[in-house]
C-alpha cells in the first residue's frame, strides 16, 4: 500500500473539517443555492461531504484562457505557466524617502500606464492604487473605467459591493459582445477574499455569485495568519484555507458549471512582537503559498499566490530581498497568477512607484533564469572553442561579435563603478522610459465603445466630472 502524499493528507484533513466544522456562509442567497444543491446548512454554517466537494470541483476547468482587448496579451491560466499581476489593495503611496500620502486617482492612472508599458505583465487593473480623492462608494467604478481607458491587457476587476458589480459586469458584457459572448471568452479575473477562520462574508459572496453568473474568472483565497486567524502550524492553516477556497469554488460551480476558478493561498505568519501584524513576506507565507499549486493541481484548477511583497516601510535591502524571495519562490513553484507583484510596501498597505520599477526588474530577472538556455550545435560552439584553445580570447571572436547582445542587461542599477545616487537615478530614468513608451503606444477604445461603457458605468451614480478627469489623465503626457 503506497504512502499518502502530502496533498492527500491535507485533503483528508480538509474534508473532515468541512464535514464536521463546516464553513460559515453569511449570505442568504448563497445559503439558498447551497441548500438547493444538497448541502446541509445549519445556523448559516454549510457542511460539505467529500463526495459533494469532489463532484462540484470536477465541474471546474483545469485550465482556461483570459482574453485581452489586444490578443497578444491573452493569458493562459494553468499548468506551470506563471502570470504576474500588479499591486492590489494599497490605499497609500510611499515615495523614495518613506513619505506616505493617500493614493489619488492620478496615482491609479500612472500605475496603470506603467503596467501597460511593462512587458512582463499581461494583466492590469484591480485596486492597483485606491483613489482616495474619489467618493469611496464610486471608487471601484472609477478604477475600472481608468483601466479601460489606459490598458488593453486582461482586466483584473476590482471587487466592490453588489450594486457596483451589477453595474460593472453588464457594462463589460455590452463592451465585449453580450453576456454569453462575454462568458464564452472571459475577460476578467477577480479576487474573492475569504474571512479566516472558515467563513465567507456577505459582500464577497455577492461578488462571487455575480461573477460566476457572467462566467468571469474567480480567485477564492484565504489570507490567514499563523496563530491568529489560522492554526500556528503551516499545515493546519493550509487545511482551513483550503476549506474556505473549496466552499467558494463549489458555490461558483453551482451557479454556472464550468466557471473559471482559481484556488489561492495568501496565508502567512503573524508577527506577534508588540501586537499581531500581517507579515506578508515571511518565509512561512512563501512556503504556504508555494504549496498552492500542489493543492490546486490536486483538485484540478489553477493556483494563486503573491510575489514581490515586503513588510518594509522603506525602499531598502529588506524590501529587495523580501521581494526577490517571494517572487522567485512563486515562479519556482509554478503559481499561475502571482498577485501584488509590483510596487507593494509595508505589508500591502502602500504602493511605491520606485519600488514598482525595482519589482519589474526582479520579475524580468526571475523569468530569465527560469528560461532554459539553448543546448544545440550552434550554442555548443565547439569549433571556436577548439580553434582558440587555451590561449585565445573570446572578446573579438565571431560568435561574441554576433551575439553579445544576448547577455542579460538590467534596466536599472549598474555593474560599473558608480556613485551612491546612480541607482536611484536609474529608477527614475526607467520610469520615464516606460511612460514615454506608453505615450507612444497608447491603447484606445473606439469612441462609440468609450461612450457606451461610460454611459453604462454612469448608472452607478459616478459624476461626469470623474469620467472627464479619468479621460484627461489617461491621455495626458506624464
Amino acid at each position: 500500500m503506497s504512502e499518502l502524499t502530502r496533498e492527500q493528507i491535507i485533503h483528508n484533513a480538509a474534508m473532515k473539517v468541512m464535514e464536521e466544522a463546516g464553513v460559515a456562509i453569511h449570505n442568504d442567497r448563497a445559503i439558498e443555492i447551497l441548500q438547493a444543491n444538497g448541502i446541509r446548512v445549519e445556523d448559516r454554517v454549510a457542511y460539505f461531504t467529500e463526495e459533494q466537494v469532489l463532484e462540484w470541483m470536477g465541474k471546474a476547468p483545469e485550465t482556461f484562457t483570459l482574453y485581452a482587448r489586444n490578443p497578444k496579451h491573452d493569458v493562459f491560466m494553468g499548468g506551470n505557466v506563471v502570470n504576474a499581476a500588479p499591486s492590489y489593495g494599497c490605499a497609500f503611496v510611499d515615495d523614495w524617502d518613506g513619505n506616505r500620502r493617500t493614493g489619488q486617482l492620478a496615482d491609479t492612472v500612472k500605475a496603470l500606464k506603467l503596467v501597460q508599458a511593462e512587458d512582463v505583465y499581461d494583466i492590469n487593473g484591480g485596486i492597483i492604487v485606491q483613489p482616495g480623492d474619489v467618493p469611496q462608494e464610486y471608487a471601484t467604478i472609477a478604477m475600472l473605467y481608468a483601466d479601460l481607458m489606459t490598458s488593453d491587457k486582461v482586466i483584473q476587476l476590482p471587487t466592490g459591493y453588489k450594486e457596483e458589480m451589477e453595474v460593472m459586469l453588464p457594462a463589460l458584457a455590452e463592451l465585449f459582445g453580450g453576456k454569453e459572448a462575454f462568458a464564452a471568452k472571459p475577460r476578467c479575473i477577480s479576487l474573492i477574499n475569504t474571512v479566516s477562520p472558515l467563513s465567507l462574508d456577505d459582500r464577497m459572496l455577492d461578488c462571487l455569485m455575480i461573477l460566476a453568473e457572467y462566467g468571469q474568472a474567480v480567485i477564492v483565497c484565504p489570507a490567514a495568519m499563523l496563530g491568529a486567524t489560522g492554526s500556528i502550524t503551516m499545515a493546519g492553516t493550509i487545511v482551513s484555507g483550503v476549506c474556505e477556497s473549496l466552499a467558494g469554488i463549489c458555490l461558483a460551480q453551482m451557479i454556472r458549471p464550468g466557471t473559471p476558478v482559481v484556488l489561492g493561498i495568501q496565508s502567512t505568519a503573524a508577527d506577534m512582537r508588540g501586537g499581531v501584524t500581517f507579515a506578508c513576506a515571511a518565509p512561512e507565507g512563501t512556503m504556504m503559498q508555494g504549496f498552492a499549486p500542489n493543492m490546486a493541481k490536486f483538485y484540478g484548477v489553477p493556483s494563486r499566490g503573491g510575489g514581490c511583497q515586503t513588510d518594509s516601510m522603506y525602499i531598502n535591502a529588506q524590501a529587495g530581498y523580501e521581494s526577490m524571495l517571494t517572487f522567485y519562490s512563486a515562479h519556482n513553484h509554478g503559481i499561475n497568477i502571482v498577485m501584488e507583484a509590483g510596487g507593494v510596501m509595508n505589508s500591502v498597505n502602500a504602493t511605491s512607484f520606485e519600488k514598482m520599477i525595482i519589482d519589474f526588474e526582479i520579475i524580468r530577472q526571475v523569468k530569465f533564469v527560469h528560461t532554459p538556455f539553448a543546448v544545440d550545435e550552434e550554442s555548443l560552439n565547439v569549433e571556436e572553442i577548439v580553434e582558440l584553445g587555451q590561449t585565445g580570447s573570446f572578446v573579438d571572436a565571431d560568435s561574441t561579435l554576433d551575439n553579445f547582445d544576448i547577455v542579460y542587461q538590467p534596466h536599472i542599477g549598474s555593474r560599473l563603478p558608480a556613485d551612491e545616487g546612480q541607482f536611484k537615478a536609474s529608477i527614475y530614468k526607467e520610469m520615464d522610459r516606460l511612460l514615454d513608451a506608453y505615450d507612444a503606444n497608447r491603447p484606445q477604445l473606439a469612441d462609440d465603445e468609450r461612450l457606451a461603457v461610460r454611459a453604462a458605468l454612469a448608472k452607478s451614480g459616478l459624476a461626469d466630472e470623474w469620467f472627464d478627469k479619468i479621460e484627461k489623465l489617461a491621455t495626458a503626457t506624464e
